[in-house]
Formats: C-alpha cells, structure tokens, sequence
C-alpha cells in the first residue's frame, strides 16, 4: 500500500497491539516494587537493568535494525556511534554545568538521560508496530508480541534506574506512562516517517542502550563487585536473549 496513504488505513487494530504492549511497560515497572525485589540488594537490580540494556541493544535492536534494512546495514554502525556518544555528551555537559558535590544532587541531574533514550525507543516500538500492520496485518502482530515480550524487563529497568537516580514515586509512575503511552504515540506518527528510517532509528537507539548499560548501569553495579553482581548482569542479558529466541 501507499505509505502516504496509512492514516486511510482505517483500523484499530495496530492501537490494540499499542494498547497491550504498553500495559507490559506498566506491569514491568510494577515489579521493582514487590516485596521480593524490594528486599532485593540495590546492586543486584542494577547489574540485572544493565545486562537487560545491552541485551536489547545486542539481541534486539540491532539484529531487527538489520533485518529491516532493505539495502543493506553498512550505516548502522554510524548511527549505533551516533546514539552512544550523544548520550555520552548530553550527560557529561549536564554534569560540567552542575557541579555539584552530592551524589544524589548529581544523579538526578543525569537520571533523565537515559529515561530519554528508553522513551525514543518506546515511540520506535510504536513505528514498528504500525509499519509492520501496514504492510501485513500477521506481521504486525508478530512485532507487537515481539515488543510485549521485551516490555516487562524494559519497564522494569526504568523503575530501577529512577530509582538509582532517587526520583520519588511520583516521578517513577510518570515516567512509566510517558514510556507507555508513547508506543501509542509511535502508532499514530507513522505515517509522517518513511519505513527505511526505521532501521537507522531502531540503530541509533541501540547506540543509547548500549551507553546507559555500559557506561551508567554497570559501573554503579560494580561498586560492590561480587558473583552475585556478575550473575545478575548476565541473568538480565540472558533473559533478553531467550526472549528474542523464542518470540522473535
């Protein structure tokens, strides 16, 4: 079909699968917040937030930014870059201009950057939901399972990043909304974006995932190295990796 033509493409059914895939950012940011992972050490949830983060980015992002690329991959590497050293840059500059001397006051300061990169790719699962659907309705939904199966550790690793960067509870539920809702908002953009700029996105996103888990998550995991920090971290990749196994 005409992509100029997708909002005459009148269905819901894309804004269902949006629907449902945001209910699992919710649920996953939902579970830091039970009692078993409560009681859980701090460090632990962190080094499993940063396992999950690269696992994304490795098992995920960048093997479906692949896949779509219709004339070849070579550019992506310039576009994973591009993600991880904006990131790199929006932190240090917000850190220069700070300077402050608690920590608390300092991880605040830094702690939307991240959320930003996690948003940018909520509004990417929404693009590739709706593009998918565009093109063949089974393909759609093949996605937006996709997309569910990685909600829950990605909304999970949002709670516990804001969390690390002691946002209060307010906050953290915003910020799971905002994520949620902006697959929907990925949906109902898409036809403003032609479907070969999806694997540069999809790219740069990994770019961002790979900064957050490399750069951020796992150094603060690694403050207090032990085989239950190194555990976590690769539990948190390895699960990314069944999933995208199994669903994808």
């Amino acid at each position: 079909m005409d992509w100029a033509s997708f909002f005459k493409y009148n269905n819901s059914m894309p804004y269902i699968y949006a629907l449902i895939t945001a209910a699992g950012t919710i649920i996953g940011g939902a579970l830091p917040f039970t009692k078993i992972f409560r009681e859980a050490a701090n460090r632990y949830l962190i080094g499993f937030a940063a396992g999950a983060m690269i696992g994304i980015a490795l098992f995920d992002l960048i093997p479906q930014a692949s896949r779509l690329a219709s004339n070849g991959f070579e550019s992506g590497g310039v576009f994973i870059a591009l993600g991880f050293f904006l990131v790199y840059l929006l932190e240090k500059i917000v850190l220069i201009h700070i300077h402050a001397d608690d920590e608390e006051t300092m991880l605040k300061a830094v702690g939307w950057v991240p959320v930003i990169g996690i948003v940018l790719e909520s509004l990417i699962d929404g693009l590739a939901i709706a593009v998918g659907f565009a093109l063949e309705p089974a393909l759609g939904l093949t996605i937006a399972l996709a997309v569910l199966a990685h909600e829950l550790p990605r909304g999970f690793t949002t709670t516990v990043i804001m969390q690390r960067a002691k946002y209060s509870l307010k906050v953290i539920w915003s910020a799971l909304l905002i994520d949620a809702l902006f697959v929907l908002l990925g949906v109902a953009i898409a036809g403003f974006f032609p479907p070969a700029a999806l694997p540069r996105l999809l790219a740069f996103t990994a770019g961002v995932f790979l900064y957050v888990g490399a750069g951020d998550l796992l150094p603060e995991a690694h403050r207090q190295l032990n085989a239950g920090v190194v555990t976590s971290v690769l539990a948190g990749a390895a699960l990314i990796w069944l999933i995208s196994a199994v669903v994808v």
